[in-house]
């Protein structure tokens, strides 16, 4: 059986038509200007994709493109196009898609936080210092204002902090960084690194040192769990393959700021870091309530005038599980 072709030699443009048939192990290529036998081991076959012929590569970088499909399945009895059938269908090719759109969701959902918390467990302690100490340099450049609460009183809620009895001493921050800042209003949040900033407004809502002690342990669960490092990670995950693959990571750092304050902490984070305060509150004889009535404050102070571009990224009632929610959990402990 004889199969007409297309045969291009890979050193010019020519086309020379030419037949294909079989002689025991070998293929015959037999046209006006050229003659090839062939083992047929030594062959590449690529099966069409659409319309386009069967491709047909010699190891010296010679093709042979067969358009009649039928006659190359008789010729060639091994091959079969059920994968080009496969790729030319309109149902296949959908459910292809829809598989690959499934898998980036499931990467995006699971995936992407499973591999941020296990690199978040990697990185050196010096290196998210450093990190933080930069993010903080940003901030004070840009939103943050200097402390208006004297050194004393820095210091007593720093001495109270430090005579807690924590079960996970992970949860320590390293360090309190007490600020201003009338765009923020009454926050505390934590740094990638560990260290824990504390704004004036929040000192100045609380009612007494119990409920800043209450917001500052929920603080120091997200510490315990790395959490803004690990939402850090996933919310620059693009930007962090790109600078790995270019070996740049000037601009991933220089936008470390804006991502910490938009990105919001998951139900988990926010659910680990309440039962983290919870834990040390009950170890330490105060009511997990004291957190409980500092969420209530928080709440109504969410209402001010002060500017919801950056203060919904930190502020603990923005995000989920609702403020009800957390705060009936709370009480009920």
């Amino acid at each position: 059986m004889r199969v007409a072709a297309v045969y291009y030699d890979g050193r010019s443009a020519k086309a020379h038509p030419v037949t294909l048939c079989l002689e025991d192990d070998k293929l015959l290529l037999q046209g006006k200007e050229v003659v090839r036998r062939e083992v047929l081991t030594g062959l590449e076959i690529q099966p069409p994709l659409a319309s386009t012929p069967w491709v047909v590569l010699f190891a010296d970088g010679a093709r042979c493109e067969v358009a009649d499909s039928r006659g190359f399945a008789e010729l060639f009895p091994g091959t079969d196009s059920r994968v080009a059938a496969l790729e030319n269908s309109w149902r296949w090719s959908g459910f292809a898609l829809l598989l690959v759109l499934v898998i980036a969701g499931a990467g995006y959902v699971w995936g992407l936080p499973y591999a941020a918390q296990r690199l978040a467990e990697r990185i050196p302690v010096e290196l998210a210092q450093s990190l933080d100490r930069q993010v903080l340099a940003d901030l004070d450049r840009h939103l943050l204002q200097p402390s208006r609460l004297s050194p004393e009183r820095q210091g007593q809620i720093n001495a109270k902090l430090g005579n807690l009895v924590l079960a996970d001493e992970a949860g320590r921050p390293a360090g309190l960084e007490f600020r201003a800042s009338a765009e923020l209003g009454a926050n505390a949040f934590t740094l990638p690194g560990g260290n824990v900033v504390v704004l004036d407004a929040l000192i100045e809502l609380a009612d007494d040192d119990e409920q800043i002690v209450a917001v500052l342990l929920h603080e120091m669960g997200h510490v315990a769990g790395r959490h803004a490092l690990r939402q850090l990670l996933q919310a620059s995950a693009v930007g962090l393959a790109l600078a790995w693959y270019v070996g740049d990571f000037s601009q991933v750092l220089a936008a470390a700021p804006a991502l910490l304050l938009e990105a919001r902490y998951s139900r988990e984070f926010e659910r680990d870091a309440d039962q983290f305060a919870a834990d040390a509150l009950k170890a330490n004889a105060i009511p997990p309530g004291r957190l409980a009535d500092m969420l209530q404050k928080l709440e109504a102070a969410r209402q001010g005038n002060y500017n919801r571009k950056f203060a919904d990224g930190l502020d603990y009632l923005s995000s989920h599980p609702s403020s009800e929610e957390r705060i009936n959990r709370l009480r009920s402990q």
